[in-house]
């Protein structure tokens, strides 16, 4: 409840630090994937950020009107054969509890990638 969320908030020492760096590694990938990959060869874009704090998860959504891609064909392959490129998105799976995306395919509608950790 309540209580236990502000007591939690209180006591910075329990605040675990190995969740930040997961959290903001996985968000410094996918910025990265989106400025080198989805706007290769097309004027520059804007990366909207939205970050949902609940009581027992971090959700954050990543949009841009990039190039989509196919999350599932990118992250299926077994590891040793990912090209370097697509590192990162293995490092995004990882890092969160679930990784969701939603193509914009050029209809106008945003890529939407979505993130979260659950604590």
């Amino acid at each position: 409840g309540e209580l236990a969320r502000g007591h939690r908030a209180d006591e910075p020492e329990e605040h675990d630090a190995q969740f930040d760096n997961k959290v903001v590694s996985a968000v410094g990938e996918v910025f990265n994937n989106i400025a080198i990959h989805g706007y290769a060869g097309r004027a520059a874009g804007a990366v909207d950020l939205e970050i949902d704090i609940a009581e027992n998860q971090l959700t954050l959504r990543v949009a841009d009107t990039g190039e989509s891609f196919d999350l599932a064909a990118d992250t299926a392959q077994a590891l040793p054969n990912l090209p370097e490129s697509h590192m990162g998105l293995y490092i995004v799976r990882s890092f969160m509890d679930e990784v969701r995306y939603e193509p914009g395919n050029g209809s106008g509608r945003p890529n939407v990638l979505t993130l979260t950790k659950r604590y």
